[in-house]
């Protein structure tokens, strides 16, 4: 056996050389919270049909917020299925601009710089 780490006085042992070893593998989650705050584009055909007093509007297109990652809870991965939670602002006729949340699939926006 031969010592890899120690970490605040935990010691790991293993019989695998250090250099073979994968340590501290990045994690989808972690690179996706960086994003928080990033505006994106809609660039797929996209109605949704939860906003208030509205039959539907179509987010094609449309800029707003990426607000939170949801696919990490408590530290733990689950499996959401539209795991980018992005706000939106948007202008209906005869009405103040609207503010609602979407969720979607990283395929169905591109970040803006």
């Amino acid at each position: 056996m031969m010592m890899i780490c120690s970490v605040k006085g935990c010691y790991c042992y293993s019989t695998i050389p250090a250099g073979i070893m994968i340590i501290g593998r990045r994690r989808r989650g972690e690179r996706s919270s960086k994003k928080i705050g990033v505006r994106v584009r809609v660039k797929v055909p996209l109605k949704v049909f939860h906003v208030p007093r509205v039959p539907e509007v179509d987010l094609t297109g449309k800029e707003g917020q990426l607000k939170q990652y949801v696919a990490l809870w408590k530290g733990k991965r689950i499996s959401a299925n539209l795991p980018y939670k992005v706000e939106f602002v948007v202008d209906i006729e005869g009405r103040c601009p609207i503010k609602f949340f979407a969720h979607l699939k990283e395929d169905e926006f591109d970040y803006l710089k």
